[in-house]
């Protein structure tokens, strides 16, 4: 009987294009029998998952690739407008506590929804699963009401409904565009979505700001060996405790968004690592052990440093601003041109093909490095993290 092996794609807004390159590359090398028949994604990584889980037959990993580097800013946000002038005067204005004030998000993410029903078909989800190629796919998002995670899955039967311990609930569904968007409502940037069918109809949020990484549902729907796909580097800083310069309030934001995602992150890693080395020892047989492949961008500004040389670039330029004002905007007012902290920022709304590009060819070279390497099982670890064996 084929083991239940899952695919874990985290979140991260427009860094996504970096899981399909690491997927072109990790998929394909290996065997068929550890194909992933589970997947499971967050935020961007429930876009990337939602694709992979449509794909009829195998994964088509080339038109993954050739999509990112199609999709532009538009595709995900309406380009800005008067609309989006009085949005943001009506934030300021309820910011200052003169009125109070309805303001869904300070970005219109319109499009993003044509762009979902176009690129995914999503009734082949269901298809994959009948036919036994998947056990489940699922999503993640945050439920706005309760602030737990909530698990969408469409195939695939978790070990509880409610996990009280970890804050999150499993909800059986047909998967749509709806919960995808869902997934991928970054707070306040993006507008909440409205899931309107089933029993847990209703508003939520981004599922990365909680479960940024959803190795714990993947266990929960069965899996028994997970590949695990980062969007951020799980790698300590460097030796220095402290710098010199003052930073801004985008370098502050870039440090919130770093610990929002990379923190638990780093704990679920280190867990089931912990776990695998416990069972190892016969110290514990409450749990199993649970092979992994784990890939993430090696330095903790790795996609930063990307971010800044692309907008310096094809956008930061006097005459770049025709290729993209919304972005060309942004990135000046992010000064994401300045160093790889400020350009970590614009990272994640950097939706531009030249970006998408330059992070696949990351994905690729980070996926081929793991392939390089010797492991403890064929292509998986056991063991701790951090050991370079070859």
């Amino acid at each position: 009987m084929s083991q239940s092996i899952a695919l874990v794609l985290a979140g991260g807004g427009a860094r996504g294009a970096y899981e399909a390159g690491v997927l072109s590359v990790i998929l394909p090398a290996l065997p068929e029998a550890e194909r992933p028949n589970i997947i499971v994604g967050a935020s961007v990584g429930a876009v990337n998952g939602a694709y992979l889980a449509a794909s009829d037959g195998d994964l088509d990993l080339k038109a993954g690739r050739a999509l990112w580097e199609e999709i532009t800013w538009g595709d995900v946000l309406a380009t800005p407008s008067l609309r989006d002038l009085d949005r943001i005067a009506r934030a300021a204005l309820t910011f200052t506590g003169l009125l109070s004030l309805d303001v869904p998000s300070l970005l219109d993410a319109t499009p993003l929804k044509h762009t979902l029903e176009r690129l995914i078909p999503f009734e082949a989800i269901g298809r994959q699963v009948d036919e036994g190629r998947l056990i489940s796919a699922a999503v993640v998002a945050t439920s706005a009401l309760t602030g737990r995670s909530v698990v969408f899955h469409q195939g695939g039967t978790p070990e509880a409904v409610r996990d009280h311990k970890r804050g999150i609930d499993y909800v059986p569904t047909i998967l749509n565009e709806q919960h995808v968007r869902a997934s991928s409502a970054i707070p306040a940037a993006f507008p909440a979505v409205e899931v309107t069918d089933g029993p847990a109809a209703g508003w939520y949020f981004d599922g990365g700001t909680r479960l940024n990484a959803p190795i714990k549902p993947a266990l929960s729907l069965g899996a028994e060996r997970v590949i695990v796909v980062g969007l951020n580097s799980i790698a300590p800083g460097g030796d220095r405790i402290a710098g010199p310069d003052r930073p801004d309030v985008f370098a502050g934001a870039s440090h919130i968004i770093d610990a929002l995602l990379t923190d638990p992150l780093v704990e679920d890693i280190q867990t089931l690592t912990t776990i695998n080395e416990l069972v190892g020892e016969r110290r514990t047989t409450d749990y199993r052990k649970v092979p992994y492949i784990f890939i993430a961008p090696p330095e903790r500004d790795t996609i930063g440093r990307i971010a800044r040389q692309v907008f310096r670039r094809f956008y930061g330029g006097v005459f770049h601003a025709h290729r993209s004002p919304q972005l060309a905007f942004l990135g000046r007012l992010m000064a994401a041109g300045a160093d790889p902290l400020h350009g970590e920022l614009l990272s994640y709304l950097f939706f531009a093909p030249e970006f998408a590009h330059a992070l696949i060819e990351r994905g690729r070279a980070d996926a081929q490095g793991w392939l390089d390497e010797s492991h403890d099982e064929g292509l998986w670890d056991t063991g701790p993290l951090g050991r370079r064996k070859r």
